[in-house]
């Protein structure tokens, strides 16, 4: 299977409120052939919102440098120039999201000036092969994620700030090649449409195939699937004052 029907899968087997995301970091300037870029519109986009455009329209969408909408992530991208740490600390420390400018911020930025193009596109119809997949969804098909990966053993890591959610926190971990959650924070419910009880699992594209096997695998001796089946075998237990009516029933 190539990636659009491997995204079919994924989707179907966790019944996806929408498509898985690819993305791609490009070192070069290309844009695939009938991807949405913001600036031909006179747009720009923060990449959540890109990233939120790909899911619900299935269209792919190119980000360079003019389409960016929003500072944080051209920061975290390296696509301007300067100290990146310390203008992501002004920035957080202005907006009130840390305490002031002497506080560590957790997250990598990306190396300055080496990714020219940022791709994102549904995985279920886009032309270029992803490196990075993002799903979202409920607690309980991202907790499925996670049995899928564990799976294969150790853990899924998760270092949640709950800012740059998608456009980071998830993404990047994935970029350098471990499968990781986010709980999404302020920007991803405004500009990108998460539902309030959406998550964010981010996996290389490489973790694709073992993740598929692990969905229809892990729990499989258990009876373990998604969506999970209550356990009702068994005999209620109603109120004492519903029991005593039933002892005076007989047989219609």
């Amino acid at each position: 299977m190539n990636w659009n029907e491997k995204g079919e899968e994924l989707l179907r087997i966790l019944r996806l409120r929408t498509p898985p995301v690819g993305v791609v970091f490009s070192e070069n300037e290309e844009i695939p052939e009938d991807s949405f870029q913001p600036s031909k519109y006179g747009m720009k986009m923060a990449v959540c919102q890109a990233i939120g455009f790909a899911r619900y329209t299935g269209r792919t969408v190119a980000l360079k440098y003019d389409d960016f909408g929003c500072p944080p992530s051209m920061i975290i991208y390296g696509v301007v120039k300067g100290e990146l740490r310390n203008y992501l600390k002004e920035i957080l420390v202005k907006a009130g999201w840390l305490q002031n400018e002497s506080m560590e911020i957790l997250g990598n930025l990306l190396p300055q000036g080496k990714y020219k193009t940022f791709i994102f596109g549904d995985l279920t119809k886009m032309k270029i092969e992803p490196r990075v997949i993002l799903v979202f969804g409920s607690p309980a098909q991202i907790g499925r994620l996670i049995q899928a990966k564990t799976y294969f053993g150790g853990e899924v890591e998760a270092k949640l700030v709950a800012k740059t959610a998608s456009c980071s926190e998830a993404l990047i971990p994935s970029l350098n090649g471990e499968p990781s959650v986010s709980v999404p924070g302020a920007g991803d419910r405004v500009f990108a449409g998460l539902d309030e009880n959406e998550m964010i699992f981010s996996m290389p594209y490489g973790w694709l195939d073992r993740i598929l096997e692990g969905l229809k695998k892990a729990g499989k001796g258990a009876n373990i699937s998604y969506p999970v089946l209550p356990f009702l075998f068994f005999s209620p237990k109603f109120p004492r004052m519903y029991r005593e009516v039933q002892e005076k029933f007989e047989r219609a």
